[in-house]
């Protein structure tokens, strides 16, 4: 049976109260409502409830019941359970064995940005014509330069962090963050520069140890999304018809109706092939298996309902939960809820490693773990292998002909 128009608005109100509350439960604990959820909040909330209400009172939702009732129950259980999760008190700091120390920080954020600088440039050199229009760049490296275009990425965010660290000058840091800015900039990615604000808000929070209040954090909210539209309009087409402006920004909220139609269509279940899939071939780079397929993992429902944007690699429209979906059935809510207990007991691991460490490592897995992409490799899943790999070796290049080097003692951290 196909939901109504005011079933569903109930049902999506009574998942945003749900997941706004959830924030809310963390930002009391934290003394911050800017906060790790904060990232996901920013995006979710309009992607995921605002805009597809709209669309839902314009043109209804076209899902069944039982879809629009999973679907938006699985976003709140997920919400809540990361915060419940996240804020149980602990007493226990979980020690690395590896040596540490905290030098060459600002010696490194150089090595960094030049390095991203090196890795993008043969991009540039081969498509010089479009270093001007970014977002064309873009859609023509989609598939053949994952090395340079990711790599280059996540050294530009490195680059960031260890700057903010570094103790240097203001001028030195900022010439750094603006030097990594223009490298992101020119991945043509909307995603990427967003996330170099939130990086260096979490580190205003998680370090710097500055609490933001409800309105502050609101009038903050606002100018993201100011900014963040900005982005989108440099970049979208609206159309000249309301029903074309309206058709162009739903495109970029369609996560939760894309699950839907998974659900609805029976799509066979696939016993987390999709997982697997996205898990391996997905980390494998396309200069090392020429032959890697486009339609793996999570891709392949975009073969299945939308072909033709994977045939003209176009981009492929996200299908939020329908992913664990069509791998588990009805049990998705069940992983997807532990993933999230894993999730936020982790993130309380990190913010407690970061207030007695306060090490740059330490701060990349806590921005990483708030769901910031700085790892920005789409259809592979979560990636925290690569996570702590990248912490590891920041932990190793901070001792590289340091004085003083130190091993983790402290076995015990104070109450939060």
């Amino acid at each position: 049976m196909m939901i109504s128009t005011w079933l569903a608005n109930i049902v999506l109100i009574v998942s945003l109260i749900a997941s706004v509350g959830a924030y809310v439960y963390v930002s009391r604990h934290e003394g911050s409502y800017l906060n790790l959820l904060t990232p996901t909040f920013l995006t979710a909330i309009p992607a995921y409830y605002l805009l597809p209400m709209i669309f839902t009172l314009i043109l209804g939702s076209g899902a069944t019941v039982y879809a629009y009732v999973y679907v938006y129950g699985t976003l709140a259980v997920e919400n809540v359970v990361f915060a419940y999760v996240y804020t149980r008190p602990t007493r226990r700091l979980i020690r690395l064995p590896f040596l540490f120390s905290y030098k060459n920080f600002g010696l490194l954020a150089w090595l960094f940005l030049g390095s991203a600088v090196l890795m993008y440039a043969p991009i540039l050199l081969q498509f010089p014509e479009y270093i001007f229009s970014p977002r064309d760049l873009y859609t023509h490296t989609r598939t053949g330069f994952g090395i340079n275009f990711y790599t280059s990425s996540v050294f530009a965010y490195l680059a960031v962090i260890l700057a903010q660290f570094s103790g240097r000058s203001l001028k030195v840091r900022g010439s750094i963050i603006l030097g990594a800015t223009g490298v992101l900039v020119l991945h043509g990615s909307k995603g990427q520069v967003l996330s170099l604000v939130l990086l260096l808000a979490l580190f205003e929070v998680y370090v710097k140890k500055r609490r933001v209040t409800l309105l502050p954090s609101l009038v903050a909210a606002f100018a993201f999304g100011l900014f963040g539209f900005s982005l989108f309009a440099m970049t979208m087409v609206l159309g000249d018809s309301p029903s074309e402006v309206l058709e162009s920004i739903s495109s970029y909220s369609d996560y939760t109706r894309n699950a839907m139609l998974v659900i609805d269509s029976r799509f066979p279940v696939q016993y987390g092939r999709l997982t697997l899939e996205s898990q391996i071939i997905g980390r494998i780079p396309r200069a090392i298996m020429p032959s890697k397929p486009k339609n793996f993992g999570a891709l392949v429902l975009d073969d299945e309902f939308f072909p033709g944007s994977l045939e003209g690699d176009a981009g492929s429209p996200d299908f939020g939960v329908g992913v664990q979906y069509a791998d588990f059935g009805v049990f998705a809510i069940v992983y997807l809820a532990m993933f999230a207990m894993l999730r936020g007991w982790m993130a309380r691991i990190f913010v407690n490693r970061l207030n007695c460490s306060h090490h740059p490592a330490d701060f990349f897995l806590v921005a990483f773990l708030a769901n910031i992409s700085l790892i920005p490799v789409g259809g592979i899943g979560w990636l925290l292998p690569e996570a702590l790999l990248i912490a590891f070796f920041i932990r190793f290049a901070s001792t590289v002909g340091a004085n003083k080097v130190f091993r983790e003692s402290v076995r015990l951290v104070p109450m939060q």
